[in-house]
Parts: structure tokens; C-alpha cells; sequence
């Protein structure tokens, strides 16, 4: 601190739990015949369901709770671009904050919820299936032959190019869109268009298979359901879905509490699911959305079927249920 009156510091800003020391501190500058340097205060930021302390987060480390210091659950800076937060968000919302004296405790949601804000409108847009829950659909008058077409990558910002979407008589569904269905109704495949449900194929009152025919000429205004879909073609690569939860189960520990009794033991999950050929263009570090999914950044790259694209699922603001 005599080193920084001494090199012409003026201000100097300084979290508020050194601010016991400032009465020592002006006393020597006094004793010294030194000109006083301004100190600011500020306040340390928290957040809900985490902790902040270099010594707690290395026990998660070091207890294999985690993969390490950039692990996506991890709030460091590290961590949350790898979770895919731009420095755009994180630069936005610390400046909105302001420099508080008082102690700060957040919710991180409203951190995410400016990170969606930014990237939604920038990010392409690509279409990928369960693959533990898929139903196929067959299109009586479908395509014989595999139909290669262009389709925009976001339709409200060209800019971002277009890929290229396989059309074809067999496709895939969500189950869980497959199993509303009931035969003679009109449905919208997105961004192809109208299907009617001629038969629905059953094993133990789940269904299996759904058999549709195409209508074209339909219009989508008309219908209530717009499902996600794709090709069932060999051209489909394997993704990895992974999806990271709260450091602890516990919104905000109280004074003299033990957070190792809180640790949440189930941080990261993982999800395979089926996705769009050209979702083997996509690189590490880009963010992207699945539609009818959520935003994600890709934290490894599409290889070969033994060597999947892997994606991280970013935070949309959304709260999730966590309990001790």
C-alpha cells in the first residue's frame, strides 16, 4: 500500500472485507508523512446453491466431484464460458451491479437470462431426436429416394448461412410427441409441412411407430402441433448431451454450516440423443440451439461414431429443484 502512494496511486478499490485494516493503514501513511491514497470499498458477490472459496472448491476437485477447475458447474471464469456465458453477458451484468458496499447475494438465473438475451438471435438453429425414445414415422407418399435441401440455419438472421436437411418416406420423432397422436389428425413437421396420422402402431399401449401421409398443400396455420424431426438416415451421428446442476443442494449456507453436507453428489448428467448430419460442421466453442431443446455450446467436436459431438447445455434462467 506505501508502494502504491508511492508510485502516484490516488484510488484504490479493495473489497470490504480488508476494511478493518484502513485505520491501521491511514496511521502509517500519517506516521510516514505520506499523502493519504482513497480507498473504495466494494462488496463481494455471491450466488445461490455455490461456493466461492478456493479452498472449498478444491475439495470438489480433489474428491473427484468434478473435472476440475473449468469444469462447466465450477464458477470460475473458466468454468462459465465453458458453460457457454459470453463475456458479453458476464461484462453486462457485472456492471449493472454496480460497486455496492453492502453484501450482495444473487441468483444466478439473471445472469443467464441476459446470456440468452444476447445469443438467441446469433446462434444457428439444428435438430436432434432421443435416442433412447425415438418413434419412426413412415410417409406413405415420402420421398423414395434421400432429398437433399437447403434450409436457413436461423430464420431471422440470414447472415448465419444456411445447412443442408436430408428428406426422405421413414423419419424419426420424440416419443414423447408421438405418443399425442391420434390417426386422422394434421401435424406439422417443422420445415417441411403438413403430415395426416394414418396409423399408430402399439406394443403394451406404447406406441411404436406411426404411419403418415404427406400433405403439402395443407397449411401450418391450421394445425396445433409442430414436432422436430429427422431423417432416419445412416448420415446421423451420435451427440452427447451434458447437463450441469448446482455445486450444492443448499440455497445459501448459514454461519459454521459444513457445505461438504450439502455437496451434490449428481452435478453433471448425460443425455444421447441422434442429431442432424450437419451437426458435424459444428465446432468446438460454437454455441447453438436444438430446436424445442435448449442453447448449447459444443465442448467437443463431431469425429467418427466412437468419437461423438459432445455439447454442454447452457442455463436459460430457469430454476431447477434442488433439495438437501
Amino acid at each position: 500500500r506505501y508502494q502504491r502512494r508511492v508510485r502516484g496511486v490516488t484510488h484504490a478499490l479493495r473489497s470490504s472485507e480488508y476494511h478493518d485494516h484502513n485505520d491501521l493503514y491511514y496511521w502509517v501513511l500519517e506516521a510516514t508523512g505520506v499523502r493519504r491514497v482513497i480507498i473504495l470499498d466494494f462488496s463481494r458477490l455471491g450466488f445461490a446453491n455455490t461456493v466461492l472459496s478456493k479452498r472449498k472448491l478444491q475439495w470438489f476437485v480433489d474428491n473427484k466431484y468434478v473435472e476440475g477447475w473449468n469444469d462447466p458447474s465450477f464458477p470460475t471464469v473458466q468454468g462459465i464460458l465453458r458453460r457457454g456465458l459470453t463475456l458479453e453477458a458476464l461484462q453486462e451484468f457485472i456492471i449493472s451491479q454496480g460497486a455496492s458496499k453492502s453484501v450482495t447475494f444473487m441468483e444466478p438465473e439473471k445472469l443467464w437470462v441476459l446470456n440468452k438475451k444476447l445469443i438467441d438471435p446469433v446462434i444457428p438453429r439444428y435438430t436432434a431426436i432421443s435416442q433412447n425414445s425415438k418413434v419412426q414415422l413412415k410417409l406413405t407418399n415420402g420421398p423414395a429416394s434421400l432429398e437433399l435441401k437447403t434450409v436457413a440455419k436461423h430464420k431471422k438472421n440470414a447472415s448465419l448461412g444456411i445447412k443442408g436437411v436430408i428428406y426422405t418416406n421413414t423419419v424419426l420423432l420424440e416419443y414423447e410427441d408421438a405418443k399425442d397422436l391420434s390417426v386422422g389428425e394434421e401435424i406439422t413437421l417443422m420445415d417441411w409441412g403438413n403430415v395426416i396420422v394414418r396409423g399408430i402402431e402399439k406394443q403394451n399401449d406404447k406406441v411404436t411407430g406411426v404411419t403418415g401421409e404427406l400433405h403439402l398443400e395443407g397449411s401450418v396455420k391450421d394445425t396445433e402441433k409442430r414436432l422436430t424431426w429427422i431423417a432416419d438416415v445412416e448420415d446421423n451421428i451420435p451427440v452427447i448431451i451434458k447437463d450441469f446442476g448446482n455445486l450444492l443442494l443448499k440455497k445459501k449456507l448459514e454461519k459454521g454450516e459444513d457445505f461438504e453436507k450439502f455437496a451434490n453428489k449428481s452435478i453433471k448428467t448425460e443425455t444421447n440423443v441422434i442429431g442432424e448430419p450437419a451437426l458435424k460442421e459444428v465446432a468446438v466453442g460454437a454455441r447453438l440451439q436444438l430446436t424445442r431443446v435448449g442453447y448449447f455450446i459444443c465442448d467437443a467436436a463431431y469425429h467418427s461414431p466412437s468419437s461423438p459431438l459432445v455439447l454442454v447445455q447452457i442455463p436459460e434462467g430457469k430454476k431447477k429443484e434442488t433439495t438437501a
